[in-house]
């Protein structure tokens, strides 16, 4: 082949172009005598037709001896076949080109190019390179809705109404992020949402367009706890307790109810409480009535002339009445005697008995003990019932705080200083400890706290996390559905938080109690259902910031430990 620069006028300007020629050897003629010939132009004559706008060429050559004979010409070398082949020097490494430079082959020769790195490419306006707009040359839309260039790279970006995760644009659930007035419910919508007039507290919206009541009790929301009873209302739902119980307030314990000390007595004898009930005994001989109450016999009692119908004793305060056996004077004595009523209705003492000490009362004549942890309970955890006293206990794990009743968890990480493994953090749970796996993947180091772990990065820092945190929580039993437990965060390098950014859950264990929602700039840990069983729970959370335009800027993974307590505290 042949090639030859031209060069013609247009508008009084040059304008310079280049021929390829082809040369067709014709083999029956056999091969030329030299190796190296130069091909001379001896005469030119060019016509150009205005019909057809053609330009032809008629050039008459002939060929000639070069005077360096059998030789290839400079950038040539000789083959097997005894032809002048290209000598390619960048792919020989003779070349002169220095680091940052593309060496590219000519034939004969070669040319020094300036590097272009990814997401560039040569200038055809100059030695330079230019940026490539991957969004639209590429054969193919590299992105789902939203392409943006830029420099030597490109961003996915989503409408409004939608996040970026694994290069598609998915829709955001806006109603996780109270986005309406907490009197009206909230129906997200593809890309968007809508703010309904919601129903009253207590009920919700039915597929027919009325509100219906929800049943709470069923429903596991409610917060009844221990022994009491709940019992679903229209709209709400109340805690109530067993007969013979009493109640303290909504998720307290349910107290037995001590019927033996009420007044009227219950019993014509003498009376037994029994857990939330009571019975009623008789002196030996004698029998149980139908009523459970009296005693066959003593139902009445005469007394010479004078008859003492229904006779009841009573244990009394003298100092209630002091004034009948002290001339009048209002004297209080702090002990106890039976009274009896007489026909004439003057009340009369029988005998005057010691008072029981501290944590004993008097029955049937007798001191009798008080069972403290049946009648108040005021232990957090467990009672026992000691001679005159009683005594709060705590569960394994636990201390007794001064005040005798209520249950403090003992960190053992911190008092007893626990020593984990190699990349593992100690983890107090209520009542115990373990040591977690908290290991930095091998692109990140270990941050100056616990649990963190870094990436350097400079250029494309959306491309994968910056940041992973390891965070440790422990919940006592008992939380109701839909309560936040934890808020997240995304800050910048510089501490500043950074509102546009949405949170999503990536790794949940299979019957998780928890669930994540982003409510502004932060992501909120809350429970789907009451947390009724012990255990701990991992969830992996991912928080992406996003720029002005929707594109992605920076990349966190927080991974959490949640160790829920198998008592309410």
């Amino acid at each position: 082949y042949g090639w030859s620069n031209q060069m013609l006028l247009q508008d009084g300007s040059p304008i310079s172009f280049q021929c390829n020629h082809t040369i067709v050897y014709e083999s029956t003629l056999g091969r030329q005598a030299s190796v190296l010939q130069i091909l001379k132009a001896e005469y030119i004559s060019v016509y150009y037709s205005k019909a057809t706008e053609e330009l032809s060429f008629h050039i008459t050559t002939s060929f000639t001896k070069d005077s360096k004979g059998d030789r290839c010409p400079e950038g040539f070398v000789l083959d097997s076949d005894s032809y002048c082949t290209d000598f390619d020097e960048c792919q020989l490494g003779t070349h002169t080109c220095h680091f940052g430079q593309d060496c590219q082959n000519e034939a004969g020769s070669y040319r020094c190019m300036v590097h272009c790195g990814i997401g560039f490419r040569r200038s055809t306006k100059g030695p330079g390179c230019e940026d490539v707009d991957e969004c639209k040359e590429s054969s193919s839309t590299p992105c789902h809705q939203r392409c943006l260039n830029a420099i030597g790279t490109y961003w996915c970006a989503c409408e409004a109404g939608f996040q970026l995760l694994a290069q598609r644009c998915v829709d955001i659930n806006e109603c996780n992020m109270n986005v309406c007035h907490p009197d009206q419910e909230c129906r997200n919508t593809e890309g968007g949402y809508h703010c309904l007039e919601s129903c009253p507290r207590g009920t919700i919206r039915l597929p027919t367009g009325t509100c219906g009541d929800v049943d709470e009790c069923k429903a596991g929301t409610h917060m009844c706890r221990y022994n009491q009873k709940c019992e679903n209302t229209v709209g709400s739902y109340r805690c109530s307790c067993p007969r013979g119980y009493r109640s303290q307030g909504v998720g307290r314990p349910c107290l037995d109810v001590d019927e033996c000390q009420q007044q009227p007595r219950p019993c014509g004898y003498r009376c037994h409480n029994l857990a939330g009930s009571y019975k009623c005994v008789c002196p030996p001989g004698k029998q149980l009535l139908a009523d459970a109450k009296s005693c066959a016999g003593l139902e009445k009692l005469r007394q010479n002339n004078s008859a003492i119908i229904n006779f009841r004793p009573q244990l009394v305060s003298i100092g209630q009445i002091s004034h009948i056996q002290h001339n009048g004077q209002n004297q209080v004595n702090p002990f106890y005697t039976w009274l009896g009523w007489q026909t004439n209705r003057e009340l009369t003492v029988q005998d005057n008995r010691k008072p029981c000490p501290t944590g004993y009362r008097e029955r049937n004549g007798l001191c009798t003990d008080i069972n403290e942890c049946q009648t108040w309970n005021f232990c957090q955890h467990d009672c026992r019932n000691t001679a005159g006293s009683y005594k709060c206990l705590c569960p394994p794990g636990y201390r007794l705080l001064a005040n005798g009743r209520s249950c403090q968890d003992i960190d053992e990480c911190r008092e007893q200083n626990i020593k984990c493994g190699l990349n593992q953090m100690c983890f107090n749970t209520r009542g115990s400890h373990q040591c977690i796996d908290t290991p930095c993947p091998t692109t990140y180091r270990k941050g100056a706290s616990p649990g963190t772990c870094f990436r350097r990065c400079l250029l494309n820092c959306a491309s994968g996390p910056r940041a992973l945190q390891y965070k440790l929580l422990t919940l006592p039993n008992g939380i109701p559905a839909r309560h936040d437990v934890i808020r997240l965060s995304a800050f910048s390098e510089r501490g500043v938080l950074q509102s546009r950014t949405n949170f999503t859950a990536v790794e949940v264990e299979v019957g998780s109690p928890f669930a994540v929602r982003s409510e502004g700039g932060r992501g909120i840990v809350q429970t789907l259902r009451p947390l009724a069983n012990a255990g701990v729970h991992r969830l992996k959370v991912r928080a992406v910031t996003y720029g002005q335009l929707s594109e992605p800027k920076y990349q966190s993974v927080f991974v959490i430990y949640i160790a829920i307590s198998p008592y309410p505290y």
